[in-house]
Formats: C-alpha cells, structure tokens, sequence
C-alpha cells in the first residue's frame, strides 16, 4: 500500500478512445456482464462522456491502471433549497490498492470545480451500490443513507429516486427502490471485523438478492461531518500501514 499512485481527472466529453477502452476493461475483470460485451462497453462509453461527467484514474509507476471512479452532477432546485447531488456511478479499485489514500482524497480535487460551475448548495454524493461498495463507503463517509432508511427525508428521498429513474429508466424498481438487471461486481468478503460484518448484513436485509444483479441507491450529505469522517479514515489507514512497515 506504499505504492504511488497518479491522480488525473479529465472531462468525459474530452476522453479519448484509449482510455475508456482501459477503464472499461478494468471493469470486465471485476464483473459478471448480464449482457453482451459490446452492449455494455456501448452503454459505458455513452455515460462516461455525457455532460457534466468527470473520470478519475489512477495509474502505477509503470503507468498501469489501477482503478477509477466517475463523477456525474446533477441540480436539483426547489423554492425552498437548491441541492447538488454527485453520481459515483463506477468505481473500481483492483484489490491490492483499494483503501489506497490518493483513491479515498481524490475526490477533494472537484469540489472547488462544481462550487464555481453550481454555486453554493446542499451536496450530496450519491451511488448505486453492492455489498463491498456500502461498507466501504459506510466506513469511509459516515452517515450514509439507503433510499429505504428511516432517517432519510422526503425531499433526500424524492431527489434520489427521480435520479435513479433518470439514470437507469426501466431498470429501476419503484416498487422495491432498487436498481435490477445491473453487472453485478465479483464481491470478497475478507473483512473479518465485527463492525465489516454487521455493514455486510445491513447491507444483506435491504438487498438479500444482490448476486442477481440488484443495487441499492445510497447517498451521504457532504458536510462538515462528512469531510472529518473521510480524513479520519485516510488517517487511521495510513497508521495502520505506517505501523505494519516498521514491524
């Protein structure tokens, strides 16, 4: 976990062909397709170049991808407020750097972007996740809520399920408030930490028929709550590979 890692972000609309092609390919290794190849390669290319959308890669000394993730915005405004809400609609780490602390701050380096792009609001970031995905956001964020929680509000919730009948069309399930008919990620379940394990059946009540391709929309307040959580994680983890280092 020493390993350096390079942080670009670039604009969907400007990507070129390669490096889709490389994001994508990352992706097929960490996933069962529930459709062809060439369909699904057409609906990632399509996504990660739409408007408003910005990739994060990072890539090894050698070059080498290691992971990324997307970040899609999306306003919503009413008489009463105006909210931001930020898609992580991919994000896939190969497994030796997942946790890596370039990954987990990466996502500091957009903020000043969409401050002068929306203006002041209320953020949100927000996901359509599997089991490895909600504990690692829930131990990363802090306050994550599912679309199915008791402590989520009417307006989080009615923000949340307009974009994801947005996002995913047909595909979302407004009966259930879940997602069908998505690649569902070839999930390991390593963490052996009672508090990893308790994430884990949180998340298995909400969502016992993951394996068929079905996620759950989540979404976290980006306040400053949020911002404390995530550098206390980056700390606490870069403790923990200090301290394995030296012994």
């Amino acid at each position: 976990m020493n390993r350096k890692l390079r942080v670009t972000i670039t604009e969907g609309t400007q990507a070129d062909e390669k490096l889709l092609h490389s994001m994508w390919q990352l992706r097929r290794n960490l996933l069962d397709l529930h459709q062809s190849e060439e369909d699904d390669l057409h609906y990632f290319h399509d996504f990660c170049t739409r408007n408003h959308t910005y990739l994060f890669t990072f890539q090894d000394a050698d070059d080498t991808l290691q992971g990324f993730f997307t970040f899609t915005f999306k306003t919503f405004d009413n008489v009463e407020s105006k909210s931001l809400f930020i898609l992580s609609k991919y994000y896939y780490v190969n497994p030796m750097y997942r946790g890596h602390s370039s990954i987990t701050s990466a996502a500091f380096r957009i903020l000043p972007k969409a401050i002068r792009r929306y203006g002041m609001r209320s953020m949100y970031i927000t996901a359509f996740v599997f089991p490895s995905s909600y504990v690692s956001l829930s131990r990363t964020f802090g306050g994550l809520k599912t679309i199915q929680a008791d402590n989520i509000t009417n307006r989080e919730q009615s923000m949340l399920e307009n974009f994801a009948e947005e996002i995913y069309g047909e595909n979302w399930d407004n009966t259930e408030k879940l997602v069908k008919n998505q690649n569902a990620p070839y999930e390991e379940n390593k963490g052996k930490t009672r508090s990893i394990q308790a994430l884990r059946q949180e998340y298995e009540n909400i969502n016992p028929n993951w394996r068929n391709g079905i996620s759950v929309p989540i979404l976290v307040k980006f306040n400053l709550h949020t911002i404390h959580n995530i550098l206390s994680t980056n700390i606490r983890r870069m403790s923990r590979k200090n301290n394995t280092v030296t012994t």
